[in-house]
C-alpha cells in the first residue's frame, strides 16, 4: 500500500509543481509589464526591477496552488479513469475512496504548509516590496486616512477627527466629545491638530476650543487654549490608521489584539477588517477544499483528457472565486459575518460538486 500511496502523491505533485512553475512565472510576467512604464520613466535600475519583482513571487505562489492542486488532482483521475486503472483498482478491492485519501491528505499537508509559508514567508516579502516601492516612487504613506471616528474604551468620550497624517503622528481638525457614566453630554473640545509624543503616551492638541457644561448648570463655558493635554486622550496612532490592507500583514497575535480592540472603539471599521483577517486565516484552506472537489466530481471522458482536465480546473476555480469575491464583499458591509464571507464559497462549490456526481449517477 506504501507503493501505491506514493504513486498517487507522485502523480498528483509532479503535475502540480509544473503547473504551480507556469502560473507563477505567468503572475510574475504580468506584475512585471504592468510596472514597466513606471520603472522605465524613473529610470530604475535592473537590479532594484529584479529585486522588487522576485518578492512579488511568494504572493504569486499563494495565488497559484490551489487551482496548481486542482488541476493536477483532475488530470489525474481522468487519466485513471480513461485508462481503466479504477476498473483494475476495484477489481482487487480497493474502493474509489482509498484512491483519493492520498490526495485528501496531501491537500490537508498543503493547507498547513500554506499557512506557514504565507505568515513567515509571504508577508515579511511583501512588507518589503511595499516599502521598496514606497522608496522607489516617493509615494506617501499608505496609512493616511480621512473622517476618522473612535470610541474610548471606557465611554467616557468620542473622538472624530478629519484627517490623520501617519508620516508626522497628526490629526486634524480633532473634536472630542466628553459624556459621563450615563451618556450624556458634559463637554465638547475643538482643536486644530494634535500630535502624538511618544515619550509621554499622549497626544498634544494645538490651537484649542473647549466648551463644558457644568453639572447642574443649563450654561455653556468656552476656553481657549494655544496647547493642551487632555489625560484621558491615549489612543495610539495606530488605532488612527489606514489598516484596510495593513492587517493582512501585521504579525498574528498583533492583528488579533488590534482586531479585538478596535470591534470597542470603531465598530464601522471592524466588519472590514474582521473580513480581511478572516480570509487569511481561512485562504489557507483553498488547497484541502479544491482538492476534495476534484476528488468529488465524476470523469467520464474518454479522449482529449489534458484539455476536458484544463476546462474543468478552470470552472470549479472561476466559480470558486467569483462567488468568494461576492460574499467578501457582503461581509465587508457587514451583511454577512466575516467568517460566512470564506465559509460560504466552500459550501457551495462543494454542493455544486455532489450534486454533479450525483446527476451523473
Amino acid at each position: 500500500m506504501k507503493v501505491f500511496d506514493r504513486y498517487i502523491i507522485h502523480s498528483v505533485t509532479f503535475v502540480a509543481c509544473m503547473a504551480l512553475i507556469l502560473c507563477t512565472l505567468m503572475l510574475v510576467s504580468v506584475d512585471l509589464f504592468a510596472n514597466l512604464d513606471s520603472y522605465l520613466t524613473g529610470e530604475v535600475p535592473a537590479l532594484t526591477i529584479a529585486k522588487i519583482t522576485l518578492l512579488g513571487v511568494p504572493e504569486s505562489i499563494l495565488f497559484a496552488l490551489g487551482p496548481s492542486l486542482l488541476f493536477s488532482a483532475s488530470f489525474f483521475l481522468s487519466q485513471v479513469q480513461a485508462n481503466n486503472e479504477l476498473i483494475c483498482l476495484l477489481g482487487s478491492g480497493l474502493s474509489y475512496r482509498r484512491l483519493v485519501t492520498p490526495i485528501l491528505i496531501l491537500g490537508l499537508v498543503l493547507s498547513a504548509g500554506q499557512f506557514v509559508f504565507s505568515e513567515y514567508v509571504h508577508i515579511p516579502a511583501s512588507q518589503l516590496r511595499e516599502r521598496s516601492r514606497d522608496e522607489l516612487f516617493g509615494l506617501r504613506s499608505t496609512y493616511d486616512n480621512r473622517n476618522i471616528t473612535l470610541t474610548d474604551p471606557g465611554r467616557s468620550y468620542v473622538v472624530h477627527a478629519k484627517q490623520y497624517r501617519d508620516e508626522e503622528s497628526r490629526l486634524t481638525q480633532v473634536m472630542l466629545v466628553f459624556l459621563d457614566e450615563e451618556g450624556t453630554l458634559t463637554g465638547r473640545l475643538d482643536a486644530a491638530f494634535a500630535y502624538w509624543e511618544e515619550e509621554k503616551g499622549i497626544w498634544r492638541l494645538e490651537r484649542v476650543r473647549k466648551q463644558s457644561i457644568p453639572s447642574g448648570e443649563f450654561a455653556v463655558s468656552t476656553t481657549e487654549y494655544q496647547t493642551l493635554y487632555v489625560e484621558e486622550f491615549t489612543l495610539e496612532p495606530a488605532y488612527f490608521r489606514n489598516l484596510s490592507s495593513d492587517i493582512k500583514t501585521m504579525e498574528l497575535s498583533a492583528a488579533l489584539r488590534y482586531l479585538k480592540r478596535i470591534e470597542q472603539l470603531d465598530p464601522l471599521r471592524h466588519p472590514g477588517l474582521a473580513t480581511d483577517l478572516a480570509q487569511r486565516l481561512l485562504g489557507n484552506l483553498s488547497p484541502l477544499v479544491l482538492l476534495f472537489i476534484a476528488c468529488t466530481i465524476s470523469y467520464r471522458y474518454k479522449k482529449n483528457i489534458l484539455l476536458f482536465s484544463i476546462i474543468t480546473s478552470l470552472g470549479i476555480a472561476v466559480i470558486y472565486y467569483v462567488v468568494q469575491m461576492v460574499t467578501l464583499i457582503m461581509a465587508r458591509q457587514g451583511v454577512i459575518g466575516s467568517v460566512w464571507g470564506m465559509v460560504i464559497p466552500m459550501i457551495v462549490i462543494v454542493c455544486i460538486a455532489l450534486a454533479e456526481r450525483a446527476a451523473v449517477r
